[in-house]
């Protein structure tokens, strides 16, 4: 985990700019009076976030949360809500921030607002291993006797169908029912977050599956936040830029894309 000196200096500069605020947002205002961050994730994308074994959310996005609510002094409360009506449940105050892989689309800011980026990551396709032989790159899967398996309300759903229009596509409800889609032969590839498919066709070795070797998409995380505080927007930033550079960011990433002992925590592969 992150550094105690990290958190020390995170936790006196979150202090400083709630000090220098005569009155605090409705955001920032109820969780300080309830002692409670709730945060909102999908708990479908590792190893950003996902449901352990034991139940419980984990990910480098449930660390990123762990470390604000330590740093404003407050307890940790995580709510897993299916990707698609996370921005429902902020907007509705259900939630007090979203920390869950999300891209920062023009589309979800005209509902929320974003802090960050606190990571950048790209949509990959995934294939059966049959299938490589014959796409080489995307443009190959823009023919009509493809079917691509997207999650619903996913930047990987909207990329698909900006970019092969040609394409059918099957809707799932996450990423997790999409993977079940291409593994039993309802679609012949996948798109999704680009770790998401590097992590499936290894975990999926025995099944053939391969991912195409990059990204084809530029897509920067951010952790979404409610409109009607402008506070807690400015509080998030400072946070999401100190973490950046007192190398916790850093540290989070090589925690969980360069090492696989928190492999031993992800449910078996169905």
């Amino acid at each position: 985990m992150i550094k105690r000196g990290v958190v020390l200096v995170l936790a006196l500069s979150l202090v400083l700019a709630l000090a220098a605020t005569a009155a605090a947002g409705p955001v920032v205002d109820r969780i300080v009076k309830k002692g409670v961050l709730v945060v909102g994730t999908g708990c479908d994308y590792p190893p950003l976030n996902f449901k352990a074994t034991n139940g419980k959310a984990m990910g480098l996005d449930v660390d990123v949360a762990t470390i604000l609510a330590k740093a404003l002094g407050v307890k940790l409360k995580v709510k897993m809500i299916p990707f698609p009506k996370l921005i429902g449940a902020l907007t509705a105050g259900k939630v007090d921030i979203v920390i869950s892989g999300m891209t920062m689309l023009p589309k979800r800011n005209l509902k929320v607002t974003f802090a960050g980026p606190y990571f950048v990551t790209g949509q990959g396709c995934l294939l059966k291993g049959e299938m490589m032989m014959k796409v080489h790159g995307l443009p190959d899967l823009n023919q009509p006797i493809y079917t691509l398996a997207v999650a619903k309300g996913t930047t990987g759903e909207m990329t698909a169908r900006n970019m092969l229009p040609k394409a059918k596509l099957l809707v799932a409800k996450d990423n997790d029912e999409a993977l079940q889609a291409l593994l039993t032969g309802k679609a012949q590839a996948l798109m999704a977050d680009f770790p998401f498919c590097v992590l499936a066709s290894f975990r999926h070795r025995k099944d053939n599956l391969a991912a195409l070797d990059k990204p084809f998409t530029y897509e920067p995380l951010g952790i979404a936040v409610s409109a009607s505080d402008p506070q807690m927007l400015n509080l998030v930033n400072n946070f999401v830029g100190t973490l950046g550079a007192a190398g916790g960011l850093d540290q989070l990433k090589k925690r969980w894309f360069k090492s696989s002992k928190w492999m031993k925590f992800l449910p078996a592969a169905q």
